[in-house]
């Protein structure tokens, strides 16, 4: 066999396994629509990030070593990134959970969402890996704080998107709930 024939087979194997990933079944149960919007309602992990950067800064447990107490020192870091590496995860499956969202949404109302399907894979990838290197930063005990700051960055970038969409939705229901009016009354009196 020639050179071209073994890169059109691999070529066709390669569309083949990519069709039958994109026609696998979902991973959870699909969502009824209030349920998205009530999980869009929810207080986030990434507005957390301050407490947990905190927590692992060196100068908050200096002061151990300072007074002789090495291992309790050792110890506290040592739970302390134990404890970042559970709000990581945590901050992983909101971010899993706000994308899942904006799949639900861009089917509810595609004019919308911005967030295209590639976009979220995109976004979903660049996550998974940061999350993957400050997960090594962490257990390695190097300071990973501009990590936890991006990775929270690109949640709330996401959750914004979506309130938006959803804002947007919302909208779109009144005046379609509404079509008579002119969306200009006063509500009470105001």
């Amino acid at each position: 066999m020639s050179l071209a024939v073994i890169l059109l087979i691999l070529f066709a194997l390669l569309l083949v396994a990519l069709l039958a990933w994109a026609l696998r079944p979902p991973a959870g149960p699909v969502r009824p629509p209030l349920d998205v919007f009530e999980a869009l309602s929810r207080s986030r992990h990434c507005l957390r990030i301050s407490q947990v950067v905190n927590a692992l800064q060196p100068e908050d447990t200096e002061y151990l070593r300072d007074t002789g107490q090495l291992a309790l020192m050792q110890t506290l870091r040592r739970q302390r990134r134990q404890i970042a590496l559970n709000y990581l995860n945590q901050l992983q499956e909101e971010f899993q959970e706000l994308i899942e969202i904006s799949r639900l949404l861009a089917v509810m109302s595609p004019e919308a969402i911005g967030i295209e399907e590639m976009e979220r894979w995109r976004l979903s990838l660049a996550f998974a890996v940061n999350c993957a290197f400050l997960r090594w930063k962490l257990r390695l005990g190097l300071q990973p704080f501009s990590g936890f700051a991006m990775l929270s960055g690109m949640a709330i970038s996401v959750a914004r998107q979506l309130d938006f969409a959803s804002t947007r939705i919302a909208e779109a229901a009144m005046r379609t709930a509404n079509p008579t009016g002119s969306g200009d009354e006063n509500i009470g009196g105001f």
